[in-house]
């Protein structure tokens, strides 16, 4: 995605990156980019957390016009991903990534069988409203 902001940009189109992978930021050097400490996948919060992604895109949008114009930069986001701040989800990941997510699947399929995995007939919950 980085590239592409880069084309965007030159072309005038002023672009906000959302990374959780700061390296790779640092190497393709997106204009503007808010990093989340969280895993891939995820740059704009939670699955099923509307209020918190809400949170995120708000906060990443309040940052936009305090980027440099005439340089890159990855500023970070306050948000964690468990509220203990613990980073128990790395190994949930490698986990996951390690035994082809089996594990994962069924120990939040309750949750994806109560709030389903479709945004179908749901999109109203995740508008976000301006206030020009």
């Amino acid at each position: 995605m980085g590239l592409i902001a880069r084309g965007l940009e030159a072309r005038g189109l002023p672009t906000l990156n959302m990374s959780v992978l700061w390296e790779a930021t640092q190497d393709f050097k997106p204009p503007r980019t808010c990093f989340l400490d969280f895993p891939l996948g995820c740059p704009a919060g939670k699955p099923h957390q509307p209020d918190q992604q809400r949170a995120i895109i708000r906060a990443a949008l309040e940052l936009a016009p305090s980027f440099a114009e005439d340089n890159w930069q990855i500023k970070t986001l306050p948000f964690t991903w468990s509220s203990d701040g613990s980073r128990q989800w790395e190994t949930e990941i490698c986990n996951l990534y390690r035994g082809g997510g089996l594990d994962t699947l069924l120990a939040h399929r309750e949750a994806h069988r109560e709030q389903g995995d479709s945004l179908v007939g749901r999109e109203k919950e995740f508008v976000i409203k301006c206030n020009c």
